[in-house]
């Protein structure tokens, strides 16, 4: 079973996430400690504390070749949203992003002349933009790569065979997330 939840920063004071960080295992309150920003560090710690919630424990990380936790779990943040996806059926991947990072050069960059199109013609380019986005990140996440030299076209590629990618938007929070799954 594949089990996600999607929680909100805003969602925690500044006291209920320093409890938080204070009941991290060491390892992850040492990584939490070294962002800069007080934004970031309670970012990472409610990755951690939403995973442990998921799991029911607090695991360690044991992590692949491009550094990306191993053990059927995933996790995303950014300022509007955290993430995590849980499953005993394989890896998984999941990103979450901000809206408001569309910029016309990055997507000539990251896009194909297909996503090129559809960001063009949507509605809203920049939710299209972040959507796309979490897409490839959350894939690149799955598989264990990371981001990687044909991010254009790696929604196409081999390695998006089999795959199935649940996606939304959250325009009242103002993020695009996506969870990808080894289609069983």
């Amino acid at each position: 079973m594949v089990r996600y939840k999607i929680i909100h920063p805003d969602d925690f004071s500044d006291e209920q996430t320093e409890t938080i960080i204070a009941t991290l295992p060491e390892w992850r309150r040492e990584e939490t400690m070294r962002y800069k920003h007080k934004q970031g560090r309670k970012e990472c710690a409610l990755s951690y504390w939403l995973l442990s919630q998921m799991l029911g424990y607090q695991p360690d990380f044991v992590k692949g070749e491009h550094g990306k936790p191993m053990g059927g779990f995933n996790l995303s943040h950014c300022k509007q949203a955290v993430a995590c996806v849980v499953s005993d059926e394989g890896e998984v991947g999941i990103d979450a992003e901000c809206l408001g990072r569309y910029k016309p050069a990055l997507a000539e960059y990251c896009m194909n002349d297909e996503e090129l199109k559809q960001i063009a013609e949507a509605s809203d380019p920049d939710a299209e933009f972040t959507l796309l986005w979490t897409k490839k990140e959350a894939l690149l996440k799955l598989t264990g790569e990371g981001i990687t030299d044909d991010l254009k076209n790696c929604l196409t590629s081999p390695r998006a065979e089999g795959v199935t990618l649940e996606s939304g938007i959250d325009k009242e929070h103002g993020y695009a997330w996506t969870v990808a799954v080894y289609s069983f």
